[in-house]
């Protein structure tokens, strides 16, 4: 599931993707419209095959491939259809990072198959519902699940159109010879779907122009590697020091101008934990769907916008994952070199997973359930370097399925960052993860988890 990032990461590297440097000069927005593509051909039953395509492949790999094909659960047959239809959704066991992680990923694929046949953000979601659908029903054993269906859908529409812009901005249609090879290598592993349609197509080979606005696109990326130490309740309990490997992507700028288009401006946050719970640790989309400009003078500017939330994070302390849709107070204040960027959300958080400390009949470690949260985040930027970043994240859970309870879930992050040499840094983080929860039947629990990491990063 890490490799498609990973592959992304290592172009990051080689600078291929055409990105804004950090280092470099502030270069206004482009104006928003020019950011995305004019309308193209809609390829309806293009998009359903290649919907059906993807789940019928991965449908073979569990059934014949992973573990050696012993798994009942893929055996299916028209005698399962049929149970499946006539059960209708309950709630499944799997492991967390199967719900929250790899059901997202698969959604995305069906998102990107809209995607790439000329289908914009809006006309995409239903494609990612339809083909969790066929695959809850008709590609498992198991009876549907409802947590699958969300997890995929909404979770594999944030991540789908992060991946869809992200391979547009790797591939350029007018490069040629090996560039152009590398370029549409990095596009197929970001994107598969959208890559398997270029190469259906002939874009993948097709020398010509580039969408409007193609090289206007602002990506800046920073590459986090380093150590952390963790600990239960405080450092002095700490519990050993791993290594962690941590990409962050930011795509247009929300507190710059005004987004008309769903994820013209996007963030997204990958971490690697070797030797934990998880080798994913945390993977985080949050995109703006649309923002209006509510205030603008001379030196600061402010905006209102609706989001997209995706969340996972699973370590060793906590896992946290959910699906939310929200809305964003932005603002940015400059004087000189300094700025300061901040931002407020309220987020309806539509289906979320986290830690349980008590077993329950589900099977599993964690609880689901509907709630609300929040974020906060300010960054104090000198130049085009971030030197203080203030981050706060917020999840309240009430439980549907499992043991019941309320969950109240923070994390708030303090990071500090100087300048070495060129685009190096060093920098340090310090993080405070937090969970009050209420139990119905169960003594109330209470968890402190902090954790410190000092790494050296690469701005790009």
């Amino acid at each position: 599931m890490w490799k498609p990032f990973a592959f992304a990461i290592a172009l990051l590297a080689c600078g291929l993707p055409p990105v804004a440097r950090a280092q470099d000069p502030v270069v206004p927005p482009a104006p928003p419209d020019s950011l995305s593509p004019p309308p193209a051909e809609k390829h309806f039953t293009r998009a359903a095959l290649e919907v059906t395509g993807s789940n019928v492949g991965i449908w073979l790999w569990c059934r014949y491939v992973k573990d050696g094909g012993t798994n009942t659960g893929f055996r299916i047959s028209l005698q399962s259809s049929k149970q499946n239809l006539l059960n209708g959704f309950e709630w499944d066991d799997n492991h967390f990072s199967t719900n929250q992680l790899a059901h997202p990923y698969h959604g995305s694929m069906y998102f990107c198959s809209a995607r790439a046949n000329g289908f914009d953000y809006w006309e995409s979601i239903p494609f990612a519902f339809a083909g969790s659908a066929m695959w809850e029903y008709l590609g498992e054993v198991h009876h549907p699940s409802i947590n699958d269906w969300i997890a995929t859908s909404v979770g594999g529409t944030a991540m789908g159109e992060m991946l869809h812009r992200f391979s547009g901005i790797i591939v350029d249609q007018q490069a040629t010879g090996s560039e152009r090879v590398w370029r549409e290598i990095g596009g197929l592993v970001v994107n598969p779907m959208g890559g398997i349609n270029r190469l259906i197509t002939g874009d993948m080979t097709r020398v010509g122009a580039n969408p409007p606005g193609w090289g206007a696109q602002r990506l800046t990326s920073a590459v986090r590697v380093g150590s952390r130490s963790t600990g239960e309740g405080s450092l002095s309990n700490q519990d050993t020091t791993r290594a962690f490997f941590r990409l962050r992507l930011v795509h247009g700028d929300p507190t710059g101008s005004v987004c008309r288009t769903p994820f013209d401006a996007f963030s997204f946050d990958l971490q690697v934990n070797p030797q934990d719970a998880s080798v994913i640790g945390r993977a985080q989309v949050v995109g703006v769907l649309h923002s209006w400009e509510t205030h603008r003078d001379e030196r600061s500017a402010s905006y209102f916008a609706l989001v997209h939330n995706y969340d996972y994070i699973d370590n060793w302390a906590y896992k946290i994952g959910a699906q939310s849709i929200g809305a964003s107070l932005l603002h940015r204040r400059g004087s000189g070199d300094w700025t300061l960027r901040a931002g407020l959300d309220a987020n309806w958080i539509v289906l979320g997973g986290t830690t349980s400390d008590y077993a329950s009949y589900t099977g599993r470690s964690y609880d689901y359930g509907p709630g609300a949260g929040g974020k906060l985040f300010a960054v104090l930027r000198h130049r085009t370097r971030s030197a203080l970043a203030f981050e706060s994240d917020l999840y309240y859970l009430r439980v549907m399925n499992g043991t019941p309870a309320n969950h109240v879930v923070t994390e708030n992050r303090l990071t500090a960052s100087f300048p070495v040499h060129g685009p190096l840094n060093l920098g340090a983080e310090y993080s405070m993860y937090h969970a009050e929860r209420h139990y119905a039947d169960y003594p109330d629990v209470s968890k402190r988890a902090p954790q410190l990491t000092v790494y050296l990063s690469l701005l790009r």
